[in-house]
């Protein structure tokens, strides 16, 4: 009895052939194999077209097959099947392949790249000359996220002071000293929409000038200090506004049913990223090419089960499935994974794509998410989808690079079903393997690949599918790419903090590429990402005052100011001692320095120094 063989599931079993086997002829005989429901001769010559030898069907392939599956049956079915024009894989992903060609005319992408006129600001012109780019930024980050924000800090605060305690904390100061100095002056100083907006131009701006802590920022240190963000607000509120942020944000009471593939799903965060994915959708049209793919953020968290443990990668973090505009980076639509059972990758994927279902948008995506079933989800509703792909999501066994036969550089071998599904095996530096639901197998393209000892690149032909994949694919890496550069991250232990900076830099990104096409119609030259960014923390920090307001006499609120003529209406000016030290008069009301001493005038009363007893009789506050 012959030992017991692996099983590869990967390699169909002898049920899986087809009921009506191929016709086949001995080896000696020079007659073309062809399947007996084959409906054409593939062997007759088109005029002007030279028959395309299959590499599979040659003595070598065979020979290789032998070799790999000695003492198996499988070597028959995939002979068998490999010199077959037709022949069936089963399970859920499985079809009839047939050498010949069933691809129609793909649709046109009929929809205009730019920006959605309902997405417009105001009743501005729609040439767009008067926007600037803090328009475009909330455009995606609008008021009603941000007032949200405000109102879930304040609830936050408030909810705190009513509970008990922390153990540390009652440990170390007692439960009677509870609430802590820093939320009561969070409840006697609450945050405003001013405070936010100005919290997140620092974020922003560090990112992009600034490479050390925040703390080194706000050092008063000449060498490693920022000047302009000590000017914005202290360290002390910055940690408070970052400890006391809340996007808990609840969920609005008509809403009964969550959908389980939804960011609505997350906790303290999901409604905000819910907002903000349909600002996205509805902002900016984009071009038809786009692609799909998973990205990362980062985070070493331990409180939060929606971290992913990636093995491949050198960090940890909260995956999200994206779907972007190929060439830009913009970000469509997006999903964030989560540990639950109605959760799926394919689930995931069919619920980001009905977003642009029945558009005929031309989506690219990796193995993990090809396959027949996507594929054919995918052109009923109205969507064109291909890239590489995996022989257990329904690539052909029989002509994959782990049973193929000899393929040289640059050829290629191809199976079709009859709903218009391809499987192109291509020999690039390996076989790879790509899928269709659009792309004509025989479409040829070129692309230029390196070669070990040659100084420039070669040319080297290449079915469409691949050259199309190598050139749309990149659409999600490169947002990851751009988020990494100007990133508004800031250090934090909540780990929805991470999906924080994400967003906000994710708007930025998307903000800055609206604003370039938009600028482009216009035919002028926009701003680089980085000074796009200034101009947005320019706004962003900017203070709600009138800046001529200290030079406006005193309203009664807050510290008294002197009258413009209050120095000059002194009688006699008699230099004397106090019995304890004040603030002078004249270094506070012109130049809002405090310096305390205990001389001054005795006729006016006047707290002075004595440089400024002079100076503050003779001349007015207003004069220069």
């Amino acid at each position: 009895m012959a030992p017991l063989q692996a099983i590869d599931p990967n390699v169909p079993r002898a049920e899986h052939v087809s009921a009506t086997p191929p016709r086949l002829v001995d080896e000696d005989d020079e007659e073309e194999v062809v399947s007996s429901d084959s409906d054409s001769d593939v062997g007759a010559q088109l005029p002007g077209r030279p028959v395309a030898r299959d590499p599979y069907s040659d003595s070598e392939g065979d020979r290789i097959i032998e070799n790999i599956f000695a003492g198996t049956d499988v070597v028959p079915q995939l002979h068998e099947q490999q010199r077959a024009d037709t022949f069936t894989t089963s399970g859920i992903n499985g079809a009839t392949w047939y050498r010949k060609l069933h691809c129609t005319q793909p649709q046109a992408f009929a929809q205009v790249q730019g920006m959605r006129t309902s997405s417009r600001r105001g009743r501005r012109s729609l040439d767009n000359t008067n926007f600037e780019p803090i328009d475009y930024w909330r455009m995606f980050i609008t008021d009603e996220m941000l007032d949200d924000i405000v109102c879930a800090t304040r609830v936050r605060v408030i909810q705190r002071m009513a509970h008990t305690p922390p153990d540390f904390y009652a440990a170390r100061h007692g439960a009677a000293a509870w609430p802590s100095r820093t939320l009561r002056k969070q409840e006697h100083k609450p945050m405003t929409k001013k405070d936010l907006e100005q919290f997140i131009g620092i974020a922003y701006g560090l990112g992009v000038t600034y490479k050390r802590g925040i703390q080194d920022a706000f050092s008063d240190d000449w060498l490693i200090g920022v000047p302009w963000v000590q000017r914005v607000m202290s360290f002390g509120k910055f940690q408070r506004l970052k400890n006391s942020l809340s996007v808990d944000i609840p969920r609005e009471r008509h809403v009964e049913h969550v959908d389980p593939i939804s960011n609505s799903g997350v906790s303290k965060i999901g409604v905000l990223m819910e907002k903000f994915k349909k600002r996205c959708l509805n902002v900016y049209q984009p071009k038809a090419e786009l692609s799909y793919d998973e990205q990362v953020a980062k985070t070493n968290t331990r409180f939060s089960k929606l971290q992913q443990r990636l093995r491949h990668k050198k960090y940890n973090g909260i995956q999200i499935y994206s779907l972007c505009e190929a060439g830009s980076g913009y970000l469509v639509t997006f999903v964030t994974r989560q540990p639950t059972t109605e959760f799926s990758i394919e689930g995931a994927m069919f619920s980001l794509l009905k977003d642009v279902s029945d558009k005929w948008h031309r989506v690219y995506a990796d193995n993990l998410f090809i396959s027949t079933k996507t594929l054919r989800w995918c052109k009923d509703n109205g969507i064109y989808l291909c890239g590489t792909a995996r022989t257990t999501h329904g690539f052909p066994a029989a002509i994959s690079r782990k049973f193929g036969g000899v393929l040289e550089k640059g050829d290629s071998s191809w199976r079709m079903t009859r709903d218009g599904l391809c499987a192109i095996a291509w020999h690039d530096s390996v076989v790879t393997q790509f899928m269709s639901n659009w792309h004509n197998p025989e479409a040829v393209d070129v692309v230029r690949r390196r070669e070990k000892g040659e100084r420039d690149r070669s040319s080297r032909n290449a079915p469409k599918v691949a050259a199309d994949y190598n050139k749309f694919m990149g659409g999600v890496d490169q947002l990851d790419a751009l988020r990494g550069t100007y990133t508004c991250r800031i250090k934090a232990k909540k780990w929805y903090f991470s999906l924080l900076w994400w967003m906000l830099d994710v708007a930025m990104i998307n903000a800055h590429h609206v604003y370039c096409v938009e600028e482009g119609k216009a035919k002028r030259k926009p701003m680089t990402r980085d000074k796009f960014i200034k101009s947005v923390v320019e706004s962003l920090i900017a203070k709600d005052e009138d800046p001529d307001a200290a030079e406006v006499e005193n309203d009664g609120s807050g510290r008294k100011r002197a009258r413009n003529e209050a120095g000059t209406m002194c009688e006699k000016v008699r230099p004397c001692t106090f019995d304890r030290r004040r603030q002078c008069k004249n270094c506070y009301n012109r130049r809002g320095v405090i310096s305390k001493q205990n001389t001054g005038c005795s006729t006016c009363e006047a707290p002075l120094c004595v440089d400024c007893i002079s100076e503050w009789h003779e001349r007015r506050l207003d004069e220069k």
